[in-house]
């Protein structure tokens, strides 16, 4: 094999949602294309794109033929943005190629397990071990940037800036008693972050979505449903998630609620909150 799509280019060619929320301007700098190469005697680059060499083994699999071009896989483009981004960035990549509706998995672009089992087969490459720490926080279904970012905000651990309220998943389905579904139209509902031994669940509402009257009643309704299924219901706002105080009082009511306690010790804190909260889109995406 010559060459194939790689890094950035790789990045945008698999169609990640939101991916300009998680790579920003690098995603819109894809020109010259960015390809690797597996033999030094290809390597000078040709107009249009630039050749990187990668002389270790690859598995089966990590490179894909799709619509008439060689492409890294998922897994592989994520193992070599591991040498190009910071952990926050990288940890965001993982939580957006996991990502999909909720209820159907089969959308995601691939999920935790198949970066793991492939991270598992390709030690001693650039970014592998930074690959490896970032994949420790990465939780298939996250339905939006808006939820993935508030789920590292939340349970990051400290030393990375995050609340350290970790055990959430996303968008785990509820069945519905047969009175209540009724009431709603539906057998079955999910919640956008669930915290399952202390059965609380996080709702995100998007100013987007969540600011008229109708669905503001809609959002009452099922919470009102959920609780009576014996599921507490917290609500987290775009106001309240963009603005820093209010959003540490959130977490810390979150804490209470699960019974445990926010300590930060470490000085890494601060600066890192600080780098994670820069993440956030300076206008919220229409996506939740």
């Amino acid at each position: 094999m010559k060459e194939y799509l790689s890094y950035y280019s790789a990045a945008a060619f698999w169609n990640i949602p939101y991916i300009e929320a998680v790579l920003g301007s690098e995603i819109s700098r894809t020109n010259p294309a960015s390809f690797v190469v597996s033999q030094r005697s290809v390597r000078s680059p040709r107009k249009g794109r630039t050749r990187n060499l990668c002389e270790l083994n690859l598995p089966s699999g990590a490179v894909i033929s799709r619509d008439d071009m060689v492409v890294a896989s998922p897994e592989l483009m994520f193992l070599q943005l591991a040498s190009k981004l910071d952990i926050h960035k990288q940890i965001l990549l993982g939580l957006q190629l996991c990502s999909y509706s909720p209820g159907n998995p089969s959308l995601a672009i691939t999920n935790k397990k198949k970066i793991n089992d492939f991270l598992s087969k390709t030690s001693g490459h650039r970014g592998h071990k930074n690959a490896l720490r970032a994949v420790k926080y990465i939780e298939d279904g996250s339905a939006s940037v808006m939820e993935s970012m508030a789920y590292m905000i939340l349970t990051l651990p400290h030393v990375l800036g995050g609340f350290g309220l970790n055990g959430a998943v996303y968008n785990h389905e509820i069945k519905l008693k047969e009175e209540a579904g009724k009431r709603l139209g539906q057998k079955r509902c999910f919640v956008d972050l669930y915290y399952k031994k202390a059965k609380i669940a996080v709702e995100y509402d998007s100013f987007a979505f969540h600011n008229n009257p109708f669905e503001q009643g809609k959002d009452a309704k099922r919470s009102a449903i959920l609780e009576r299924h014996s599921i507490e219901v917290m609500h987290l706002s775009t106001i309240q998630l963009y603005d820093k105080g209010a959003c540490k009082d959130f977490a810390y009511n979150l804490a209470s609620r699960l019974g445990r306690r926010i300590q930060i010790r470490t000085a890494k804190f601060e600066p890192m909150h600080a780098h994670l909260r820069g993440l956030l889109p300076m206008g919220e995406p229409d996506n939740n």
